[in-house]
């Protein structure tokens, strides 16, 4: 019954990511957290969540130019997840819970926030502590979209080179948190098991998500996850309290 509930959670969050271009561990980590600790959660989604961000690689434009111009945040997002994974498979995953609570409500709250004027430019050393702290989030709550949010409303990046950057960074983030895992040998065979059982319908729907994308309201949609967002944020934090 578990595994059904939970193969559920990541249809749900594979057809968010389809009608949004993003949000497949935003929205399945903290409703996993839910049902499981943090530890399986992190573990259910990086199969899954490695298959999405490669299809949305495949697709996307320009992703040259943003290895090209970003190399640092991937590369140094693997390193901060690779950290953050040690941490969470060594202490305590319950305080976890509040973190990603607090992690959800800064993204709602950045995500409000938008800018318009010319492209501000990052050094490579500023890309390289930007790209650790997502790994960091990335291991310890499996979820930086607070971090990405900010750094686009601050650079102005353009949106298409922005998605092309941390595709790149989920891919790298998720192949940090799986070495991580194999270090300590928690690579948990029926988790994987469902979620490698789960992977042709989360790519279907996937699929249904991105066509559902060019014809829904975009704003509508947006308030409706934005809604289910805060209550799962409550949620977590009642459930840590």
């Amino acid at each position: 019954m578990v595994d059904l509930v939970a193969i559920g959670i990541l249809l749900i969050a594979a057809f968010v990511h389809g009608a949004f271009g993003f949000g497949f561990p935003l929205v399945a980590t903290p409703l996993l957290v839910l049902m499981m600790d943090m530890r399986a959660a992190v573990l259910l989604t990086l199969i899954p969540t490695i298959a999405i961000n490669l299809v949305s690689i495949a697709t996307e434009r320009r992703w040259l130019e943003a290895l090209r111009r970003f190399w640092p945040i991937p590369v140094f997002t693997m390193l901060g997840s690779l950290i953050g994974t040690q941490i969470l498979l060594t202490a305590d995953p319950d305080p976890f819970r509040l973190l990603l609570a607090v992690v959800l409500i800064l993204f709602l709250i950045l995500e409000r926030k938008r800018g318009d004027g010319p492209e501000h430019r990052i050094p490579h050393w500023g890309l390289a502590l930007l790209g650790f702290g997502m790994g960091l989030l990335a291991g310890l709550v499996n979820v930086f979209s607070p971090v990405v949010v900010a750094f686009a409303l601050y650079t102005r990046m353009h949106p298409g080179l922005m998605v092309a950057t941390f595709n790149l960074s989920f891919i790298t983030s998720k192949s940090g948190q799986l070495a991580g895992f194999a270090i300590q040998d928690a690579l948990n065979p029926a988790i994987l098991h469902t979620a490698l059982l789960a992977l042709p319908a989360v790519l279907f729907v996937l699929w249904i998500g991105i066509r559902v994308r060019r014809r829904l309201d975009q704003g509508a949609y947006r308030r409706w996850l934005t809604r289910a967002l805060w209550v799962i944020a409550a949620l977590l934090i009642l459930d840590s309290l």
